[in-house]
């Protein structure tokens, strides 16, 4: 073992699992069905249940900032742990309908906080008990629980809501505390803290975060919105809107497994430049139609891309820093920073526009598809220096 102690590696890689689809795939994802019925049940106005929305992601900048630094001071472990009980009691503390707005805003942004060090922490602290030459696979399965997290939202969370809202939030949370309790001692000891060289710095890190970011705008639309949209805004139903996070959540469940083929066969670089103009045609297609077939195609390529993506852009942060794992996880918060505050930025100005007019999501999908376009820019512009990067399992 890399890290010199006898966690093997599939317990490890459960861990980090574990915690993505607590921090990410239960805490985020399964909100895009429940904020629909929020509103449809009278706890929210729609513009309430859209910030409630945006203040997960605000307070995911905070824990993606200050991730990587609070892992020189307190064991990361211990943070990944907390950050699962945390999410946990969220859910339970929002299940009480007759509770001020301020409390579910306060929890949101707890499970928000939570995801963020989730983000940061958990594939880091994992890889540094891994062979080296099992860290692009490693990576990549440590994100899955956003796909699994991404199948209860679109299977489950529609079921618990037809008993009721309520049932709805303590159901997230038996599931979360459940999986908190299977990964509770499996979790590998951080490694010693070994300061970055000086040259740490590589060429094009800054480009990486720009891009990053870019492509998080176009993952806010089915990410967060996706059911609201589909539901009231195009006035078909909370039901219907979950049957197309279902096709959604298909295509996360097979996009990480395709991408990380992809990359071992062709590369990061290449395979990042084939799956842009998927996850462009994925946010640009409801601009042009709205039809079944249209959004089926656009929910099925975005979860192709999501959390594919993610685990693409994950092994470029990994190439980035050179091997060094310390430096890989102060990357990897930058990166994860510059997500979350394009993501938050997004998410208010949402909330913000859906408070004040009938219809805002037309502005959504246009942000989305911009964005992306500008992030294909970036790749193009990297020219042989992004031809030139290593594969996944680096």
């Amino acid at each position: 073992m890399a890290g010199g102690d006898d966690i093997s590696t599939p317990a490890a890689t459960l861990a980090a699992m574990g915690a993505s689809l607590v921090g990410l795939g239960l805490a985020r994802y399964c909100f895009d069905p429940l904020e629909p019925a929020l509103v449809v049940a009278g706890w929210f106005s729609k513009g309430g249940a859209a910030f409630l929305a945006a203040a997960n992601l605000g307070a995911y900048v905070f824990g993606a900032v200050f991730g990587a630094p609070l892992a020189r001071k307190i064991s990361a472990t211990t943070l990944l742990r907390a950050s699962m009980v945390a999410v946990t009691l969220s859910f339970w503390a929002c299940s009480d309908r007759a509770l001020p707005f301020g409390w579910f805003f306060a929890w949101r942004a707890v499970s928000g906080l939570g995801g963020g060090l989730i983000m940061v922490l958990a594939t880091t602290t994992v890889l540094a008990h891994v062979e080296h030459d099992r860290r692009g696979f490693v990576s990549q399965m440590s994100l899955y629980g956003l796909s699994i997290g991404i199948v209860l939202a679109g299977a489950v969370v529609p079921f618990l809501i037809d008993h009721g809202v309520t049932w709805a939030w303590i159901g997230l949370g038996v599931a979360s505390a459940l999986v908190t309790g299977l990964t509770w001692s499996i979790w590998p000891a951080p490694p010693p803290w070994v300061p970055p060289p000086h040259d740490h710095q590589s060429p094009g890190t800054n480009r990486f975060y720009a891009q990053y970011a870019l492509v998080a705008f176009g993952f806010v639309p089915h990410m967060i919105f996706l059911v609201d949209f589909i539901a009231r805004d195009l006035d078909r139903g909370v039901r219907t809107g979950a049957n197309f996070f279902l096709v959604y959540a298909l295509g996360s469940v097979i996009g990480p497994f395709l991408l990380g083929a992809l990359s071992g066969r062709i590369g990061v670089a290449s395979t990042l430049r084939a799956a842009l103009p998927v996850q462009l045609v994925a946010v640009a297609l409801p601009l042009w139609s709205t039809s079944t077939l249209s959004l089926a195609v656009s929910c099925l390529l975005a979860g192709l891309c999501v959390p594919g993506l993610v685990s693409v852009f994950l092994a470029r942060s990994q190439e980035l820093a050179k091997g060094h794992l310390h430096f890989h996880r102060v990357i990897w918060g930058r990166a994860t920073a510059a997500v979350a505050i394009a993501q938050a930025a997004d998410a208010f100005f949402m909330a913000w526009l859906i408070s004040r007019y009938a219809s805002a999501y037309t502005v959504l999908f246009t942000v989305a598809t911009v964005a992306m376009v500008l992030a294909m820019v970036l790749e193009v512009g990297s020219g042989s220096r992004a031809a030139a990067s290593g594969r996944l399992a680096t």
